[in-house]
């Protein structure tokens, strides 16, 4: 498995949009209207995001079928955290963060490790 330009781009892309969202609620007292559970979303996906990224370096480092296979486990585990927090996503950006985590999904589980 090689990892694309595309999908370094594509996580990338997720995780910045995420930073930039989490600055207008993770800085602000609860005041009742946010989502249950989104004070401080930023937290629930940024250490599965740096265990994703620390497996595709391994990987990058290693091509092994054991890497390959951590990194689609770290992958999953990304896109799972961001699926947890996708009540805190405005609504006007979870159409296009949806599809993303979608497509993000979908190319990890299509990524074959036993070359």
């Amino acid at each position: 498995m090689k990892k694309s330009k595309k999908s370094q781009v594509r996580i990338m892309f997720i995780a910045s949009s995420l930073v930039v969202l989490s600055g207008f609620v993770s800085c602000s007292k609860d005041d009742g209207l946010s989502p249950v559970g989104c004070n401080n979303w930023s937290e629930k996906y940024l250490s599965q995001a740096q265990a994703y990224s620390d497996a595709s370096a391994a990987y990058s480092n290693d091509p092994s079928v054991t890497n390959c296979n951590k990194l689609k486990t770290e992958g999953l585990n990304y896109v799972k955290s961001l699926e947890g927090i996708l009540s805190c996503v405005p609504t006007v950006n979870k159409s296009e963060f949806n599809n993303d985590i979608k497509n993000l999904k979908a190319e990890i589980n299509n990524t074959a490790c036993d070359e």
